[in-house]
């Protein structure tokens, strides 16, 4: 019996010694939650039950004796109309009241500008940090303080830095410019040393550029431990680990996107610079009937309160009906492909501004919702885009184009597969395989001159970044119509809207 009792003695002072030994964080994580307040369409997500979660979460560590640090990996912003309220200040506010303490900037957060970006972070006046290195910007982006390329936090007597990377797709620049976004992967390696040489034990970079990026960080890094990330929507249900250039191990995680789910990254950090251990990883799903926090659910009521302030519209006014569903996000994905619903948008910009053909590019969608009536908050939530505060959408602008050009757009758009719907443009495909284009079904002169709709931002999108393809801007007019009335309109006169008309 005395025998028994040292050995199991020996084995707690054993488990004791070596948990002592054993320095542990949580890192709770979120990315690309695009102010999805409120959940999506099916009841999934909502903040007021990922509130309740993250509070789970910390407490449960807690009473392990467990320090947790939680972040964001960007896209917290546009995304559904709550984007809106306060003029983007309650998303900021919201990711505070999750208990993010520091987060990177996703390209949805950037997109209205350097200068609306540090507009936000000072009105919310937060206590979440907003870390970004790899963004060159310029005085008059007037950011100041707002953004820094790090923070250095004390957390379960380890020594961290937190760095922030976003997204250097081209398509994006633009919204930054005269300012620019550095190659994340560079700058991440560059910002991974100096954390080494000022002592910083766990560097931890907090990414806005996609899972294959990520793993190309790992791969070209000396000094990077831990990567969360964004920007790709991954419900990685495991974390993937990639080695960096001296053999290490290096964990990415990402928790797929819309507030659907919270990842916890339990790690084991080792002394003297020897990496990390993965202790647990987890991704948890937000589903009903998880109880929602109270505090989150009264914040966003006020957020609804003030978003719908900033349209012309009654709110929740049905201005019609759809057989067809209204396509766009599905369980955080995009779907990428031309919809029925595309199409009325395509048609809806067309007819408003007397164009002779419209497009659309299915990737531009929001929120989706099945078929039924549909209020002007739906419209707003189906295409959420602004390209300042107090717009209502997007405007529509109008180029001429020729024929010659309109095929060659049609020819590039079907290799690509881009997702992409035109109104009043069509094809046939005549027996010896040649192609004929349609214009209110007449064949299309190729020398021809056509006037074409699409929304304003693709336009500037052209002309700051991607300078080759001015060419199909000739006559570039900004209409002065904005999406929202248009699409309202357009429903009212079209209801029910099916795949019909």
């Amino acid at each position: 019996m005395r025998k028994h009792f040292y050995v199991i003695f020996a084995s707690v002072i054993f488990f004791v010694s070596s948990t002592s030994q054993a320095r542990l964080l949580q890192i709770i994580h979120t990315n690309d939650l695009h102010s999805y307040f409120a959940g999506n369409a099916k009841g999934s997500g909502g903040y007021a039950r990922v509130l309740t979660k993250i509070k789970q979460l910390k407490a449960e560590a807690a009473i392990k004796g467990i320090e947790t640090l939680q972040v964001d990996a960007g896209d917290w912003g546009e995304g559904t109309s709550y984007f809106l309220s306060d003029n983007g200040a309650d998303s900021i506010k919201a990711l505070e009241m999750l208990g993010v303490e520091v987060a990177t900037i996703g390209n949805h957060d950037y997109l209205l500008g350097g200068n609306t970006l540090g507009r936000q972070i000072r009105a919310a006046d937060v206590k979440t940090k907003f870390v970004l290195a790899n963004l060159v910007s310029t005085e008059d982006m007037q950011l100041g303080n707002t953004l820094v390329s790090f923070v250095d936090i004390e957390r379960a007597n380890i020594p961290l830095r937190v760095i922030g990377l976003t997204t250097a797709e081209s398509v994006f620049q633009y919204s930054v410019s005269p300012g620019k976004v550095l190659d994340p992967v560079l700058v991440g390696e560059d910002e991974g040393k100096k954390a080494k040489v000022a002592g910083r034990e766990l560097v931890i970079a907090l990414t806005h550029i996609g899972i294959n990026q990520d793993s190309l960080l790992a791969k070209n890094s000396t000094s990077i431990d831990v990567i969360v990330g964004g920007h790709t929507h991954t419900k990685a249900t495991e974390v993937k680990w990639v080695k960096n250039l001296k053999g290490k191990n290096v964990p990415i995680v990402q928790a797929w996107a819309h507030g659907l789910a919270v990842g916890s990254l339990l790690l084991d950090v080792k002394e003297n610079g020897a990496g990390v251990e993965v202790v647990e990883y987890k991704l948890h799903e937000i589903e009903a009937p998880m109880a929602a926090d109270p505090t989150m659910v009264e914040f966003v009521a006020k957020s609804s309160a003030k978003r719908n302030l900033n349209f012309e519209y009654n709110w929740d006014e049905i201005v019609g009906e759809t057989e067809t569903p209204m396509t766009g996000y599905v369980d955080g994905l995009s779907v990428e492909k031309s919809s029925c619903w595309g199409y009325h948008i395509a048609t809806a910009a067309r007819k408003a501004v007397h164009a002779n053909v419209g497009i659309h590019i299915a990737s531009f969608e929001g929120v989706s919702r099945p078929a039924g009536p549909i209020t002007y908050a739906d419209l707003a939530d189906s295409f959420p885009h602004i390209s300042k505060f107090g717009d209502q959408g997007w405007e529509i602008s109008t180029v001429f184009m020729t024929g010659l050009k309109l095929k060659m757009i049609m020819k590039l758009v079907s290799m690509k597969g881009l997702g992409v719907t035109f109104s009043g443009l069509g094809y046939k495909l005549l027996p010896d395989k040649s192609e004929v284009l349609y214009i209110n079904e007449s064949e299309v002169d190729m020398k021809g001159t056509y006037r074409i709709a699409f929304p304003a931002e693709v336009a500037l999108a052209i002309n700051t970044s991607f300078p080759a393809y001015r060419k199909y801007l000739q006559g570039l007019e900004h209409t002065g119509q904005y999406y929202w009335p248009v699409m309202v309109k357009y429903i009212k006169e079209h209801s029910p809207i099916s795949c019909r008309n």
